[in-house]
Formats: C-alpha cells, sequence, structure tokens
C-alpha cells in the first residue's frame, strides 16, 4: 500500500505517483514503523530526504525546506532510539501514537479535515495570541478606570489656618448685624481700662448679646427688604451693669422706628457688675441683609461720626428710667386690746426721740421736648417705603421736600402725605424722579446714536440698564451702536441687544 505525503490519499502498490497532484507516492505503514525506520536513520546520522522533491533535511526536520512536504519523522531526540515498550494506541482522529513517547516524541498520523499539523499550531497560536491581547487590553482599561475614579490627596499639611477658614467657612446669608470693621468700639470713663470694661470685654458682651438686634432687625426688613443701615450707637453703662442711658448718635438711613427699637434693645443690656465708675460705649453697628453692601455702609458711618461735634445733639435718645419707689417706713403695730402688761416688769425709762429719717425724694425723669416740625414730617417721610430717600427742611410752616422719587406719581403722593402733618402749612417741591434721569440718559445715547450714523437703532434706559433694537448693515455697527451706549452715559451697561443685521447690496444701500 503507497500514500501521497501531501494529501494523504492511499493507492496500491502498482501506483507510482498521485492522480490529484501528480506528487510521488511513499510505501505506507504503521506510524510506530515510520518512528523506526527513522530512529534507525537518526541513528546513523544520515540526513532525510523529501520523498516529494527529494531535497535533503537534517534529522529532527517535520517540513520540507523546498516544497513543504512532511518529510514523516517528528523529533530527532536521542530518546527516539529506545525500542517501544508496549503497542501504539490509536487516538480518536485516527493515528497511532506510541504510549512510552514523551510528547514531543509522539507521532501522529494526520489531522482532522486533511488540516496539517503545522497549520493547526498556527491556527491555534494565533487564537491564544487574541484572547492575550483582549486580555490585556481588558486589564488596561479597568486600571486606567480605577486610577482615574481615585480621588487625589489633597494637600493639607502645609495648608494655613487662614486658607482653610476661608474654604470652609460659608458666606454670610440673610439678615446681618455685626460691628464695622472701619471703626473700632470706643470705651470713655473713670473705668475704661478696667478689665470688665474696656474695649475688648465691652467687644465681647456685644457679640454675646446681638441677637435681640437682629430680631428687631428682620421684623424691620419684613415691612421694607430695602432698609440697610449704619449706627453709632452709645449706651451709659453704671457699675452694677445697668444701661443708665442709651442713644443713636447718627446713622446713615435716619429712620426714627428702627432707632427706636436698637435703643429699646440696648437699654435691657446688663454688663457685669464691678466695683469701678460708670462708662459710655460706643458701639458703631451695621445692619444689612446684603452682604456686598457692608463695606459702603461702614464708610458712610465713619463720615458721618467724623462729622460729628461732641455738643452735637443724638439722632434719637432715650429717656433715663425711673428708679422703683421707695419703700414705706416700718410702723409698729398697737398691742392688742384687753392684754395687760406684766405687773412685775417695770416700763422702761423714757430715752430721748430718735432723729426722723429723712425721706428721699425719688425725681422723676425729664419729659423729652415735643418734636420739632422737621423731625416730624422727617418721621413721616422715613417711615413710608416710597418716601424715604426724600428728606426737607422748614422755614416757618413751610417744608421743602428735596430728594428723589420713581415717577411724577410718587412726587404727587410725598406732596400729600407731608401737608397731612399738624401745622404744615406751605410744601415746595424740590424732589427728582428716576424716570426723569432715565429719559434724560436715554434722549443722551440716542442722540450720539443718531450722530454715529445708526438711524435705524432704538434705545430704552431703565436705571443703569440699556436695550438695544432695530437694524444695522453689518456686525461692526452693531457693536459700534453697544460702545456709544455705553460710553454716552457712564454707569449704564447693554443688558439687551436684539439689533438685526441686514447686509445691504454691494453699493452699501
Amino acid at each position: 500500500m503507497k500514500r501521497c505525503p501531501r494529501c494523504e490519499k492511499t493507492f496500491p502498490d502498482s501506483e507510482t505517483f498521485c492522480e490529484a497532484d501528480g506528487t510521488a507516492l511513499v510505501q505506507a505503514g504503521p506510524a510506530f514503523a515510520e518512528g523506526a525506520a527513522a530512529t534507525g536513520a537518526i541513528a546513523g546520522g544520515e540526513q532525510i530526504e523529501c520523498p516529494v522533491c527529494g531535497g535533503k533535511a537534517q534529522p529532527g526536520e517535520l517540513i520540507c525546506n523546498f516544497c513543504g512536504a512532511r518529510l514523516g519523522v517528528e523529533s530527532a531526540t536521542p530518546y527516539a532510539r529506545q525500542p517501544s515498550s508496549s503497542p501504539p494506541r490509536v487516538t480518536p482522529g485516527g493515528a497511532a501514537v506510541r504510549r512510552d513517547a514523551s510528547p514531543s516524541m509522539r507521532i501522529t498520523g494526520r489531522m482532522p479535515d486533511g488540516e496539517s499539523e503545522e497549520e493547526g499550531r498556527g491556527r491555534f497560536g494565533t487564537v491564544w495570541y487574541v484572547i492575550a491581547a483582549i486580555v490585556a487590553l481588558g486589564g488596561g482599561a479597568w486600571l486606567a478606570l480605577h486610577l482615574s475614579t481615585t480621588p487625589a490627596e489633597q494637600p493639607v499639611a502645609n495648608a494655613s489656618p487662614a486658607a482653610v477658614a476661608s474654604v470652609t467657612a460659608p458666606a454670610p446669608s440673610g439678615p446681618l448685624v455685626a460691628l464695622s470693621k472701619a471703626m473700632g468700639v470706643q470705651v470713655t470713663g473713670e473705668s475704661a481700662a478696667a478689665p470688665e470694661r474696656n474695649q475688648e470685654a465691652a467687644r465681647k458682651f456685644f457679640e454675646d448679646h446681638k441677637d435681640g438686634l437682629l430680631e428687631s432687625y428682620s421684623r424691620a426688613i419684613a415691612g421694607d427688604s430695602t432698609l440697610r443701615d449704619g449706627m453709632a450707637v452709645r449706651v451709659r453703662v453704671l457699675p452694677n451693669g445697668s444701661v443708665d442711658e442709651a442713644s443713636v448718635r447718627t446713622s446713615t438711613n435716619a429712620n426714627p422706628a428702627f432707632d427706636a427699637e436698637v435703643v429699646k434693645d440696648v437699654s435691657a443690656w446688663n454688663f457685669a457688675p464691678f466695683s469701678g465708675g460708670p462708662v459710655e460705649i460706643d458701639y458703631p453697628v451695621i445692619f444689612t441683609n446684603d452682604p456686598a453692601t457692608k463695606d459702603a455702609l461702614e464708610s458712610q458711618l465713619s463720615s458721618k461720626v467724623a462729622g460729628l461735634s461732641p455738643t452735637e445733639a443724638p439722632e434719637f435718645a432715650s429717656a433715663p428710667a425711673a428708679p422703683s419707689p421707695a419703700a414705706s417706713e416700718a410702723v409698729s403695730a398697737p398691742s392688742p386690746a384687753g392684754v395687760e402688761s406684766p405687773p412685775m416688769v417695770a416700763e422702761p425709762a423714757p430715752t430721748a426721740a430718735p432723729a426722723p429719717r429723712k425721706r428721699h425724694h425719688v425725681a422723676t425723669a425729664p419729659k423729652p421736648p415735643p418734636l420739632t416740625l422737621q423731625q416730624q414730617v422727617k418721621l413721616v417721610l422715613g417711615s413710608n417705603p416710597r418716601t424715604r430717600r426724600v428728606d426737607c427742611y422748614t422755614s416757618g410752616s413751610t417744608v421743602t421736600v428735596f430728594g428723589k422719587v420713581f415717577d411724577a406719581d410718587a412726587k404727587l403722593y410725598t406732596e400729600k402725605i407731608v401737608r397731612q402733618v399738624p401745622g404744615v402749612g406751605n410744601v415746595i417741591d424740590s424732589l427728582s424722579t428716576d424716570t426723569a434721569d432715565w429719559a434724560s440718559r436715554q434722549a443722551a445715547i440716542a442722540s450720539q446714536i443718531y450722530a454715529a450714523g445708526l438711524n435705524n437703532v432704538t434705545v430704552k434706559v431703565i436705571g443703569h440698564d440699556a436695550y438695544l433694537g432695530g437694524t444695522v448693515k453689518s456686525d461692526a455697527q452693531k457693536q459700534q451702536a453697544v460702545t456709544i451706549t455705553e460710553n454716552a452715559s457712564p454707569g449704564v451697561h447693554v443688558r439687551g441687544n436684539i439689533i438685526t443685521v441686514v447686509p445691504g447690496n454691494m453699493f452699501g444701500f
């Protein structure tokens, strides 16, 4: 029986070449016989001849280097010389393999589906390489994802306490009552240097007892959210710790109703008693519900305090509270009727009559002087949200009002409420309005836009905001309109720009 070494087909012994591919046929036999023949050839040190092309191959080579045909020898190790001690076994694919041969010495007859052994190894090797590459890529992706999601350690070892406080301290929100940083707490009097009454003790007392002021301010802004004030509050503290007098020396927003609430709150304070003398403490207090305005209020309050004279009357003051009346003198009760004194007890000798006790007359608090006509008008104007920016001065029964209101209706309303104050005979209106200012700015801007040739551009000014509309021929003209608007009136910014660009024809029309 002969076989084709290329396609593994078998032929009778009478055939010489394969009828499929023309390869020279070789003698077919059991696999262990081929191994034995190969063993003898290797032992003799002879080269292996390719049965297809006749090329020479070295012992141990399996594939011909010239034509790629299978040579029929699996290995050329010295163990091939050992005779088999057991009959060959047949693999599921039909190839005969020696049982005592090592994995490198086993010779298989053929691969399934006509596939050569080297092709099978290449195919499985490629599959394993692909699997290994997929596993490596998956591992790299997981490592990158893990490193990207791991939070970086924050370097806090060298952070200063100020920096940490600036990061962790939340921004204040809502109503704020605080001492002005631009002006310090002032303490005057014979005991101003005592630890119980010095500046540090006065400042600490304010921080511990400002909740009452905060409540009063919260109630005030519930009715007027625009109320912000800076006050110079003075309290006179007696040695027993009570507040003898309290006043608002000056404030940035004259509001008698709110001044009265503040004076009422500080008058109820009780400092720690000590054995010194009375002192006067000046507190610069800021009331605001917008932290951004705190610095401006401090600056305004500092300017107003600097302009005060030592003899100037306070803006609002309280009268000292009258002390409680003295206790009545104790009198001895008469003895009950019908009770006789013991006869054996002698009456005591009469002694000199005691000196009469002096009665302490309690001085009543003087009544505050009546409000002047100017004070009455200011009280009315300051208590109304629509007229808080209005001030006045008087000449006899004539009242001149000046300042700013929103529009013409607000001017008429201001004059009406001033005439209702008792004692007012005539009202002179010197008020200006916000709407008039806006119209003036709008006219100035429109004039400059027209002078620049932007005839189709319109402008509307509301407060410090400008709104542009109309049409232009290019983006450059659109930007020019914005520049003219913001330069024509300082403080005005373009809030809305709905100018439409409509390009002209090639001649610019």
